[in-house]
């Protein structure tokens, strides 16, 4: 008796799976006009199916965190934003570097982020000395360690590096080129 219960419910199981497959190869109509939606017709019966584009897992994850707000755009955007920029003779975080540094760190503590490691890089301008400039980069970068330690990130999962003036991504000697080599770089270490 036990084994005609199993048959009956393997055989129904296999009559749900082939008409699901049915279901998801029917023809497909002129859209319905409602955004995110395709009409499709299967045996006569018109059924709406949802698309949804795909989404970066990574933004997914600080997404699914809930830990910040904000539209898909906004979180791609601020979680490839790998560089922080700081005032003449300064280590102090701006509120704009502030929200990039809090996906950030809701990625880092999510499933999928939870074994992701960084080197922050300090960087500053050719203004001073170079003994002077690397203890400065070095302030840079451990305010942006602190700061994702705070937000419940491991010290041990954070590196931090000071170049000084040593590696200026713009070698001009003006104000624009000053402030652009003002900054910590954020650098995921791979494994």
């Amino acid at each position: 008796m036990k084994f005609g219960n199993i048959t009956k419910g393997f055989a129904t199981g296999l009559a749900v799976i082939w008409l699901a497959g049915c279901a998801s190869t029917g023809t497909q109509t002129a859209g319905s006009g409602v955004a995110g939606t395709e009409d499709s017709t299967v045996g006569g019966a018109q059924t709406a199916v949802v698309t949804t584009p795909l989404v970066d897992p990574a933004v997914q994850a600080v997404i699914d965190s809930g830990k910040v707000q904000g539209s898909v755009e906004q979180i791609e955007a601020l979680l490839k934003q790998d560089t922080v920029h700081f005032g003449f003779d300064s280590d102090k975080l701006s509120s704009d570097d502030i929200k990039a540094l809090d996906v950030q760190a809701a990625y880092m503590t999510s499933p999928a982020g939870v074994n992701s490691k960084l080197v922050i890089e300090g960087h500053t301008d050719e203004r001073g000395t170079r003994t002077y400039n690397l203890a400065l980069g070095e302030r840079r970068a451990k305010a942006v360690k602190s700061y994702l330690a705070l937000k419940g990130i491991s010290s041990s999962r954070i590196e931090v590096v000071s170049y000084g003036f040593e590696k200026p991504v713009d070698p001009s000697h003006n104000e624009a080129a000053w402030a652009n080599n003002r900054r910590a770089v954020i650098v995921p270490i791979e494994g």
